[in-house]
């Protein structure tokens, strides 16, 4: 969290940030309200506006989906369930290659986003669908 002026506020949503699993800007002001009913919902919107543009969070823009933040920043995929909407990080060596700054073909890649979309187990487990089917 490199902003300008840490204030208690930026603190405070910085801190929540860091608790919960890839909030919207909608559900984090909900946890944060919870805690500290005088902020206000401009005041969390735009201080996550803030931490995703100095790197502090990153903005997550999925397809059919409002705009989640994450306060991981190390290059990683995600997952994401496309009947629930849950999302999470992806990590495993196995799925990914290292993500980072390299040439392809001559363009410079300087960063990327990943996201796999599927059912996750327990959507499949409502559905009465198993590892195998």
């Amino acid at each position: 969290m490199e902003n300008k002026r840490n204030t208690e506020q930026k603190r405070i949503i910085y801190d929540a940030l860091m608790s919960a699993d890839h909030p919207t800007a909608s559900e984090l002001y909900e946890l944060v309200r919870a805690k500290y009913p005088r902020i206000s919902r401009a005041t969390v919107f735009r201080v996550l506006g803030q931490f995703a543009d100095d790197g502090s969070a990153l903005r997550l823009n999925f397809v059919g989906s409002d705009t989640r933040f994450d306060a991981r920043t190390a290059p990683h995929a995600h997952c994401r369930c496309t009947r629930c909407g849950r999302v999470w990080d992806v990590l495993e060596g196995k799925v990914l290659q290292p993500l980072g700054e390299r040439e392809v073909q001559g363009f410079l890649i300087t960063s990327a986003a990943l996201e796999f979309m599927g059912v996750c187990p327990d959507c499949r487990a409502a559905l009465g669908e198993t590892r195998d089917n």
